[in-house]
């Protein structure tokens, strides 16, 4: 991050940084995001449309309990998302050496969409007991400079996949409410439509290719889309390696070929952050989840061969 950098993420809790992602980048990535909305049941539903691993429930009885569906599952340039070289110096800057992915997702804004904008967030844990994640989102979404240095909670990069203007919606913060020290008034929090967006408000535009950088800590959410066409967000967040938000972790034997440093970057939460001794206790886990995984396929297998065979015998 140069100075001006600095003194604008210090003073807004955000900047937006142009083309950090190159047009095949952008392509890439809304190619397999098409290829997903066609076989998708998240998809089709335009009023709801979201991809990822921001879960905090189950969805269903069969999901695993250690990963949620993820953005990496699909492979290609959301693989390169991970350690992105325009967007790593910036997390390294604002989180220190050794940090991690805490969770991804993707959302669909458009003229079907009904979105209400709830800005959520605060500095010094000033969400306050109504925030949507609590009276606790102090302790994860933090932010403070002391020393030379930034201190961050969780750190949001919100890649761009559309152009979206100020007026159309999208990304808006309350700029410098990462340092505030009282809860955000209510009667300003929650917003039906872009008319009753209050004045305090920033409203941030951005062009496909652009990663909006935010702390947490800053108050912030999705205005009411108003626009033509589509927003078309991806969001990585990133935290300090002892910090989680997200309740499931990654398993980075799920996404195919990955370099050492984005393996690193996925592992779960730990104060040693990637250090030998936790890759090795990761390691061991990984593996028992793979000999699970593979004995549950042959358990089912098994029953599904009894079962066929005890349908043959009766029909006889």
């Amino acid at each position: 991050m140069n100075d001006q950098e600095k003194f604008l993420f210090d003073l807004r809790g955000y900047i937006v940084v142009e083309n950090a992602l190159t047009s095949t980048q952008v392509s890439e990535l809304s190619d397999r995001l098409e290829e997903r909305r066609r076989i998708s049941t998240a998809g089709k539903d335009k009023k709801h449309s979201i991809f990822g691993s921001d879960r905090t429930v189950f969805a269903n009885e069969d999901d695993a309990a250690w990963t949620s569906p993820s953005l990496l599952e699909w492979g290609g340039t959301y693989i390169d998302l991970i350690d992105l070289p325009t967007i790593a110096p910036y997390l390294e800057t604002l989180l220190g050496v050794g940090y991690r992915l805490d969770h991804d997702y993707l959302k669909i804004e458009n003229a079907d969409s009904q979105h209400t904008l709830y800005l959520h967030g605060g500095g010094q844990g000033a969400g306050g007991a109504r925030d949507i994640v609590g009276p606790t989102d102090g302790g994860q979404c933090f932010y403070r400079y002391n020393n030379g240095k930034f201190y961050n909670g969780l750190v949001t990069i919100a890649f761009e996949l559309s152009d979206v203007s100020s007026e159309s919606g999208g990304f808006a913060c309350v700029p410098g409410s990462h340092k505030m020290n009282f809860a955000l008034p209510e009667e300003w929090r929650i917003s039906k439509t872009q008319a009753g967006v209050h004045e305090c408000v920033d409203r941030v535009s951005a062009n496909a290719g652009d990663a909006i950088i935010f702390t947490e800590a800053c108050a912030h959410g999705t205005v009411p889309w108003e626009g033509g066409g589509e927003r078309r967000t991806i969001f990585y967040k990133y935290c300090p390696h002892a910090v989680a938000w997200g309740a499931c972790f990654y398993n980075a034997d799920n996404y195919g070929d990955l370099t050492e440093n984005q393996r690193a970057i996925l592992m779960p939460p730990s104060a040693y952050g990637p250090h030998p001794h936790t890759a090795a206790i990761w390691k061991r886990a990984q593996e028992e989840q793979t000999e699970l995984n593979r004995l549950r396929k042959e358990v089912g297998e098994l029953r599904a061969q009894q079962e066929d065979s005890f349908g043959n015998s009766a029909d006889s």
